[in-house]
C-alpha cells in the first residue's frame, strides 16, 4: 500500500482536531491521509434491521456516518490533500495498529467519545504509542485552538530512543521550516547536599549535561544543516514537568518511547507517559527503529 498518514476518528470534536493535524502534516510531506473509524464488535453481536431509507443496519450506518462526516470535514478544510476512509470492527487499539502497518505517522486524539467513549488516555493512545511501528502523534483537545508558535521541541537524554526522537524532530522542523529546541533535563542526586561526595558539583554535572546534549545533536545537525537549533539544559525540574511545560509554546513536542531508567520490559517510559497526560499541545512518541 502507498505510505500514508493514518488518523483515528470516533465522531468527537477532539478527533476532528486530530484530523486537522494529520491534514497539515500531509501537506508538509506530500502524502495522502487515511481516516479510520473502529466500531466495537459488540455493536454487531445482535442483528439489527436496516433503518428506514438506509441499506445498512444501524451499527454500520452509524459507523459510516462518522467516517462520512470526518471525510467531509477533511475535504472542506484541505481540498488539496488526497483523503480516503477505512472502517474497522473490533478492538480499537488493535485495529488502529493494523491500519498503521504501512503508515508514516499514526495520529490519535488524546481523548474522545463514540467508539472511544470511556476509554481514557493510557488505553487507546498509550497502547498505540507502545506498539505502533511508526511515530504516534497524540493531539490534545483545545476548545478554541489558536496558531501555535513555530517551534519543534525534542527531549534528549542520550539514550537510543532519544536519538530516534531527535531524527524525527529534525525532520519535522525541516519540513515546517522552523527551528528546533532540544531540551536536556538534569536533577540533583537523591541524597542531601551535606551527604554528596566531595567531587559532586552543579557545574560539573551541568557541563556533563551540555556534553550529552551536544553529542546527541551533532550527527543530526550535519544531516539538517539549515535547521536552527537551540540547546537548552534545564536543572531542578522533573523531565516530564519541563517537557510538558514546553508544549505551551511548541507546535510539536517529540519524545522517545523509553529513555534511560525504568525496566527493560516497559514499552512506554514513565516520562513519555507523564508527558502524554500533561501536554497542552501535540506530542509525538517515537520508538527505536527495528
Amino acid at each position: 500500500m502507498t505510505p500514508s498518514i493514518v488518523v483515528g476518528v470516533d465522531g468527537s470534536p477532539q478527533s476532528l482536531q486530530a484530523v486537522d493535524w494529520a491534514l497539515e502534516e500531509a501537506r508538509h510531506r506530500a502524502l495522502p491521509v487515511r481516516i479510520v473509524h473502529v466500531a466495537l464488535r459488540w455493536e454487531y453481536s445482535a442483528a439489527a434491521p436496516p433503518e428506514p431509507g438506509l441499506e445498512a443496519s444501524r451499527p454500520e450506518a452509524a459507523a459510516l456516518n462518522v467516517l462520512e462526516l470526518a471525510e467531509e470535514h477533511a475535504r472542506t478544510h484541505a481540498p488539496d490533500v488526497d483523503v480516503s476512509t477505512s472502517l474497522g470492527i473490533g478492538h480499537v487499539p488493535r485495529v488502529l495498529l493494523e491500519e498503521a502497518a504501512d503508515a508514516v505517522i499514526l495520529v490519535v486524539a488524546a481523548r474522545g467519545t463514540g467508539a472511544f467513549s470511556g476509554i481514557m488516555l493510557g488505553s487507546v493512545s498509550r497502547q498505540v504509542a507502545e506498539h505502533a511501528p511508526c511515530p504516534v502523534v497524540v493531539v490534545p483537545h483545545h476548545p478554541d485552538p489558536e496558531p501555535r508558535p513555530a517551534e519543534v521541541v525534542v527531549g534528549v537524554d542520550g539514550s537510543e530512543a532519544s536519538m530516534d526522537a531527535i531524527g524525527f524532530a529534525m525532520e519535522e522542523a525541516a519540513l515546517r521550516r522552523v527551528g528546533l529546541r532540544a531540551i536536556h533535563v538534569w536533577e540533583h542526586a537523591a541524597y542531601p547536599p551535606a551527604m554528596r561526595p566531595a567531587s559532586y558539583g552543579d557545574l560539573s554535572i551541568e557541563q556533563e549535561a551540555m556534553r550529552v546534549l551536544a553529542e546527541s545533536l551533532a550527527p543530526w545537525k550535519s544531516k539538517y544543516p539549515t535547521v536552527p537549533v537551540v540547546e537548552q539544559v534545564v536543572q531542578g525540574r522533573s523531565p516530564a514537568e519541563a517537557l510538558s511545560g514546553a508544549t505551551v509554546r511548541a507546535s510539536l513536542l517529540v519524545v522517545g518511547a523509553r529513555g534511560h531508567g525504568g525496566f527493560p520490559g516497559l514499552r512506554l517510559g514513565s516520562v513519555s507517559h507523564a508527558v502524554l497526560q500533561q501536554a497542552q499541545g501535540p506530542v509525538a512518541i517515537v520508538r527505536p527503529r527495528s
